[in-house]
């Protein structure tokens, strides 16, 4: 394994810890929690099925990618243009040349087969899947979590990989577009892996495009040359001496070696590690870009949310729906001391604390659905500033080989360095659809249906387990193209 440590960004780091300029537990002052009121909210769920939207905004956005616009404008009502749910699908199907889709593809499996954090999620779960947790960590437990099965069928074998899916479901666009619109185009995919998972996922590619579940529907000869792909490095881990003091965190390795441990620092390092792949998009012609994580099934192109941000020339777009219970990790939409919107970890950017008790008194949050689209001329244009800007993270770990301090850069907290941003409120059953546990992909696929008195502890009610039991099902059919048999999934 070729390893990199980004040795710059580490020093750096230890400076700010030994100055006292960064810590554990930064959390920044937050005035409120917006819901639905704040004008950069904008809900594009399945319950809306009109937009209104700016006569003029709309005329000097769309001739930027149109010579003849008016096609699109069919309705209109005093200053402003009307589109439909219909009309905004089209809009940004025949906007996809236009668009490239960033797949974060750095994280390895570990938490994902920690056996003491699947059973901590819910021990009953635990003991009902223990086997299959147990017989998949064999298997796949050395592998980035990308390449591993995206679900699991009814008859206990294995799905195809969040990755293979992913592809699939550009080439199926990409096919839908040349239906449409009669011109054959290649979808643009980039992707940041780490040292830790390139040379697994260099190797997946190699052999996927001869895969018939590619093949299947690569009608434009897409190769795996046609991926741009950036390795993120590592960053060094610290440990504390005292009150002030922090030092490099040493421990002994495989050879009983004294080694410095050094991880990923972040997806929200992609701004840093991919900035020439954004600047090399830019000048071919691209204008959109997409990022996610690979392990959220949810994340596919949605093309309201692509037709919106061509529509108002907004900086980007960021999806979030209504905050669960369950919702223990992960962003909460918020407005901070200098009244910008900003996404705040729970745990990292804010107490878990404060997020309970604001909901114990019956009031909603805007979670974080973990998609990003960016307006891309802004981005290249601000990005110098992004990567200054973006905020630290210092976390306390306990592993078995001692306590220290890592790093971490959330992607979604740029969302307060961005100027103008849109808050699109979405439908999360289709949306968001994360395996952060091993447990997590297992409940997606409704395996083992028949024991839904375990599901139910995970989402509160019965019909809500059914109703994320369908949306998971049209999510492979619709967005992957996969056919339902009795017992798996195919193609």
């Amino acid at each position: 394994m070729n390893v990199k440590v980004d040795k710059i960004f580490s020093e750096m780091i230890l400076k700010k810890l030994n100055s006292g300029e960064i810590g554990v537990s930064n959390f920044e002052f937050i005035k409120y929690f917006p819901c639905d009121g704040h004008e950069n909210i904008f809900d594009i769920s399945d319950k809306i099925s009109k937009f209104k939207f700016n006569k003029g905004l709309v005329e000097d956005n769309l001739k930027k990618y149109f010579h003849d616009f008016s096609k699109f404008l069919n309705s209109e009502e005093g200053d402003y243009y009307i589109f439909s749910s219909c009309d905004l699908e089209n809009l940004g199907l025949i906007l996809f040349p236009y668009l490239s889709f960033g797949i974060l593809n750095g994280g390895s499996a570990t938490s994902y087969f920690d056996l003491a954090k699947n059973k901590k999620f819910n021990e009953d779960l635990y003991m009902l899947y223990e086997s299959k947790i147990l017989e998949f960590k064999e298997k796949f437990g050395e592998f980035p979590k990308g390449i591993t099965p995206a679900y699991i069928n009814k008859d206990g074998s294995f799905g195809f990989s969040f990755l293979a899916l992913k592809i699939r479901h550009l080439l199926m666009v990409a096919k839908r577009y040349e239906s449409c619109y009669g011109k054959r185009i290649k979808p643009s995919i980039f992707q940041m892996t780490s040292c830790k998972t390139d040379e697994f996922i260099s190797k997946f590619l190699d052999d996927l495009f001869v895969d018939d579940l590619i093949k299947s529907v690569n009608f434009c000869n897409l190769k795996k040359d046609d991926i741009f792909t950036a390795v993120q490095p590592l960053v060094y881990c610290y440990e504390k001496l005292n009150s002030s003091n922090y030092q490099y965190f040493t421990f002994n390795d495989n050879k009983n070696n004294n080694s410095i441990l050094a991880l990923p620092a972040g997806h929200g390092q992609n701004f840093k590690i991919l900035k020439d792949i954004y600047l090399q998009l830019y000048e071919s012609g691209k204008r959109f870009i997409y990022i996610g994580n690979v392990d959220n099934m949810g994340f596919t192109i949605n093309f309201k949310a692509l037709a919106v941000m061509a529509l108002t020339n907004c900086s980007s777009g960021f999806e979030f729906s209504f905050k669960n219970k369950t919702d223990f990790k992960g962003g909460v939409l918020a407005v901070n001391g200098e009244n910008r919107l900003t996404c705040v970890d729970i745990g990292g950017g804010i107490s878990s604390e404060v997020i309970q008790e604001f909901e114990n008194k019956g009031n909603r949050l805007l979670f974080n659905c973990a998609t990003g689209l960016f307006n891309l001329e802004y981005l290249i244009k601000n990005i110098d500033e992004i990567i200054e800007k973006m905020p630290i993270r210092i976390i306390e770990q306990d592993k078995e080989f001692g306590k220290y301090i890592s790093v971490e850069q959330i992607t979604w907290e740029v969302l307060k360095l961005m100027k103008n941003p849109l808050i699109l409120t979405v439908d999360r059953s289709k949306r968001f659809r994360p395996a952060k546990l091993f447990i997590d992909m297992l409940l997606n696929s409704n395996y083992l249906e028949d024991r839904y008195v375990y599901s139910k502890k995970r989402v509160n009610n019965f019909d809500a387990t059914k109703d994320l039991d369908c949306s998971f099902s049209d999510l492979l059919s619709k967005d992957y193209g996969l056919l339902r048999g009795c017992y798996r999934w195919t193609f």
